[in-house]
């Protein structure tokens, strides 16, 4: 399932010192110097079946995080690209902010996969976090050296030279926190509680809520209030998500009282004022005078409200969380993955993998609390559109730039400051920001201009961290206790999963340390179906709930699960249409009717009965982190 041309991508190359615009003027003008983790750990070959693996996911995410980005400016990304153009385009803008969640996720990919692709990159991103950090503790984006800084998307332009979004501070504090564990610097931790305070001074806040004055602010926490009230942005609960989210993993990590103390009247604001949800979880309109609904904005925000209801041991949160994700679950498709961006929309809509990700990301967590189990959910989203959505073939967009004759986007106005240096290249990895069930480039909706069909990078920043938060679970450790909860590919401290799924009903683990191990079986397996050999020998196995107990192994034992796997056909409604799908087992190996333009699901060579194996070049890390 993974190319030669995504192995190139993702090689080992030797240290680069990165680019440093000095016309863009941070509020810190003192370089740092910050040292790149060392991400250490064991690496070793092996031959495993040519399956979905998250490792490879992994790997090929940090290619599209940090190759479509602007060395001229301090490896900025660009926010948008286009491939239904010739030449394809990318460029900047004002949400070129979207860049806080690629830095978030980047250390988490290379826990996960090794990959040491870019560290220059990385280095840089670093060296930025602190300088954008001003004397009163917020982090800052600079004006001045970065002209497509244009504003009127996120609300009315905010005075000075310096700016920062609301959501901005903590999905940055997320990174901040990240490197603290990763390095143990005690000037990391001290980043964080600066902005963890300034933040709270900022607030407005009394005993049970906490809320803010605007969305975005200048130095001082100055901003300019709109005009007219429908200037003001509408949805201020999906802005505090993210800064829920970060103040929760900032103490889960450092246990400072008052970021989980603000986290909580966040939340006890956005339950009880913001709008975004009644009672029952059902999704409201979030924008006043229209009725439809923005799905990632609502999703954003059960992740948040999850991740701070867990690391407070607060049950209210979490059952909050929990209903706004069964009501989700009712507005999608849940065989594939397909939850469009807008509900109650007339017309057809396309899937930006912002909201697949928020979604696999809230089962999981839901999961692993002991209050739910939707781990089948995780394998179907996985294995289909979540797997799907990340750009592998780029040979398919070349064949689509040959069919658009570039005089067909001469009236349109080339973006200012844009780039064609090998777009579709550069962005392999990356995700999809408008997809049908069936086409990575739909005709719709947006089929009235070019410059459009492509990739949102805020797609690329969650679903790379969505990788993470699978990858992590799949398989879950607790004194002595191993769990298979997800029967794909991973290496592990513990034991390495070879994953035949879909070729046949088979799960192997090669057995490191002395467990007790655990398996989960697949949805469509009873029970009785399912036997298990250790070194060849009979296993009899016990239950608890859908997971099959082996019970003690040590290492060097080969346990092998095996089951039935059987093709079954069902038919979709997803957003007006029809489709026909085949599947092996929760895999999707076929769709009716194909894409036009980058079809998905062109997955025939699955079809087989026998395993095809690969060599892999395996990474465990020394270090574990739960995000």
């Amino acid at each position: 399932m993974i190319n030669k041309a995504i192995e190139e991508c993702n090689r080992t190359e030797k240290p680069m010192e990165p680019q440093r615009n000095p016309h863009i003027q941070y509020i810190n003008p003192s370089l740092p110097a910050v040292v790149v983790p060392a991400y250490a750990g064991q690496r070793y070959e092996i031959m495993a079946p040519d399956t979905i693996d998250l490792q490879e996911m992994a790997q090929l995410a940090i290619h599209g995080l940090t190759e479509p980005t602007d060395p001229e400016a301090d490896y900025e990304i660009y926010w948008r690209a286009n491939f239904t153009s010739n030449p394809a385009m990318m460029w900047h803008s004002e949400s070129d902010i979207v860049q806080a969640k690629f830095m978030e996720a980047l250390p988490l990919l290379r826990l996960a996969s090794g990959s040491e692709q870019n560290r220059h990159v990385e280095q840089r991103w670093m060296e930025i976090l602190r300088q954008m950090q001003g004397a009163d503790g917020l982090l800052y984006l600079p004006k001045v050296g970065r002209p497509w800084c244009k504003f009127g998307g996120y609300g009315v332009e905010p005075p000075g030279d310096h700016y920062f979004a609301i959501w901005f501070e903590g999905r940055l504090l997320g990174a901040i926190t990240l490197y603290y564990q990763l390095t143990g610097d005690a000037t990391w931790k001290e980043a964080g509680q600066k902005l963890v305070d300034s933040v709270n001074r900022l607030a407005i806040q009394d005993e049970v809520y906490a809320h803010f004055a605007n969305h975005e602010f200048g130095t001082e926490g100055r901003y300019s209030p709109p005009q007219k009230p429908s200037d003001a942005v509408s949805n201020p609960a999906t802005w505090y998500g993210w800064l829920i989210q970060g103040l929760a993993n900032y103490y889960r990590c450092t246990h400072y009282p008052p970021a989980i103390a603000l986290a909580a009247k966040l939340y006890h604001w956005v339950r009880d004022h913001s709008n975004h949800f009644n009672q029952a979880g059902q999704f409201l309109p979030e924008y006043p005078d229209v009725s439809h609904i923005h799905f990632h904005s609502h999703t954003t925000v059960l992740l948040a409200v999850l991740d701070y209801g867990l690391a407070a041991g607060d049950q209210d949160a979490i059952d909050f969380a929990r209903r706004g994700f069964e009501h989700a679950l009712t507005q999608g498709d849940c065989q594939l993955g397909f939850f469009a961006e807008w509900l109650n929309v007339p017309r057809p809509q396309t899937l930006e993998i912002c909201e697949l990700a928020d979604m696999i990301g809230v089962a999981v967590k839901l999961s692993l609390s002991g209050c739910a189990d939707y781990w089948d959910l995780v394998d179907r989203w996985t294995r289909n559109l979540f797997y799907e959505a990340q750009l592998r073939q780029v040979e398919r967009i070349y064949w689509l730039q040959d069919r658009v004759a570039s005089s067909e986007i001469a009236p349109i106005q080339l973006p200012a400051h844009h780039s064609m240096d090998r777009v579709a290249e550069r962005n392999r990895g990356a995700f999809g920001g408008w997809l049908a069930p069936n086409d990575y480039l739909p005709d719709y909706p947006h089929n009235v201009q070019y410059l459009t069909i492509g990739i949102m990078h805020c797609c690329t920043g969650n679903g790379a961290r969505a990788i993470y938060y699978i990858w992590e679970n799949q398989v879950t450790y607790d004194q002595g206790q191993l769990r298979l909860n997800l029967l794909m590919n991973r290496a592990s401290p513990w034991a390495d999963i070879h994953s035949h799924i879909p070729y046949r009903g088979q799960v192997d683990a090669i057995v490191k340390q002395p467990v007790a191990l655990s398996i989960r079986l697949p949805e469509w397996v009873a029970p009785q179906q399912a036997s298990c050999l250790v070194n060849g020998a009979s296993r009899p196995l016990a239950y608890e709930g859908r997971y099959a107990l082996v019970g003690a192994v040590q290492p060097g034992d080969k346990v092998s699960l095996q089951f039935p796997l059987t093709e079954s056909k069902a038919l979709l409604y997803i957003e007006k249409r029809a489709y026909r799908i085949l599947l092996r087992g929760s895999t999707c190996v076929a769709i009716d009717p194909p894409g036009k333009n980058f079809p998905l699901f062109e997955r025939q060579y699955l079809r087989s009965d026998q395993t095809r194996w690969r060599a892999f070049q395996r990474f465990v890390a020394d270090q574990q982190i739960v995000w």
